[in-house]
């Protein structure tokens, strides 16, 4: 699914907000307006509110402010009178800033790019739903996982802002790799990052496919925000496709200052055996990554 049609479909739900949000306070309005001593009084009171602050001779202005603030005033007692919520007599919009249109100042709205983002992010990853930081049971870390699992998070507060782009996290099986590569989504997503999300088995059979000319999904690889890699190292080596398509991966997104996280049962030896020199210098680039080293037995057993 495109930009263009992703924009429309979401414009379409934030019309039908829009549209409730109006219906709730005509519904609200009319209510009101069944008690006709209440209607005349409360009309009476925004006519002459209106009739002010249209009114345009220069030399009565101050009477005039006077006069407008005397009514909001009036209005506020007369609403508080009655036990009437102020806020019910105009739509509640979820947006001030656009109404629920999703444009504001000729240019889309910063609710609508979210969603956008948001949705994107969703397209792109394996996952509907991540896990967060908050649900981390540091009862089952030791100090130096705890710290690593610190550090991770006050990475995902500072993003963009930040000076190491890639991180790779390195464990062995249960050391919960997996569960930080969520949080870190989950995050980031929320931070309005295009995020995807894929093990190294889902990556290398779209580089495949990508290579056959049956899709072109790989491509989007490269571009969202932040990619990030579960299990790098059990995926099969597929002859001119793995090694070839991962470094061209990793060097175009380090080329875009895109961020890219891996999660690896390898250590970097490992990792310099089963690739190569190439792959090894952009993942290990001191300037670009750091490594976050796990080392708590398999929680997974407790």
């Amino acid at each position: 699914m495109n930009k263009q049609k992703l924009i429309l479909d979401i414009k379409q739900n934030f019309m039908l907000k829009r549209i409730k949000a109006q219906e709730e306070c005509e519904e609200f309005i009319a209510k009101l307006r069944q008690n006709k001593e209440f209607d005349a009084k409360y009309s009476e009171l925004l006519h002459k509110q209106v009739e002010c602050l249209r009114a345009e001779v220069k030399e009565e202005e101050l009477a005039l402010k006077h006069d407008v603030e005397d009514l909001k005033i009036k209005i506020d007692n007369y609403l508080k009178l009655n036990n009437i919520d102020k806020s019910k007599l105009t739509p509640k919009y979820d947006c001030i800033i656009c109404n629920d249109t999703g444009v504001a100042g000729g240019r889309i709205c910063k609710c609508l790019q979210n969603e956008l983002n948001y949705k994107r992010s969703m397209l792109a990853s394996s996952q509907t739903e991540f896990k967060s930081f908050n649900s981390s049971n540091t009862a089952l870390m030791n100090e130096t996982d705890v710290k690593a699992h610190e550090w991770i998070k006050n990475w995902c507060l500072r993003y963009p802002n930040i000076t190491k782009t890639n991180i790779n996290i390195i464990g062995g099986a249960g050391t919960g790799k997996t569960f930080l590569l969520e949080c870190i989504a989950n995050e980031l997503i929320n931070k309005g990052a295009v995020v995807s999300y894929k093990t190294a088995f889902e990556l290398n059979e779209l580089a495949r496919q990508y290579h056959i000319g049956k899709s072109f999904d790989f491509a989007e690889c490269m571009s969202v925000d932040v990619l990030l890699i579960d299990d790098l190292g059990t995926e099969p080596i597929l002859k001119n496709v793995t090694k070839e398509y991962l470094y061209n991966l990793i060097n175009v997104r380090q080329t875009k200052n895109k961020s890219t996280i891996i999660s690896t049962n390898l250590s970097l030896d490992n990792i310099l055996q089963r690739y190569d020199e190439r792959i090894f210098s952009r993942l290990s680039n001191k300037n670009l990554a750091i490594n976050i080293v796990l080392n708590s037995t398999d929680k997974r057993l407790k």
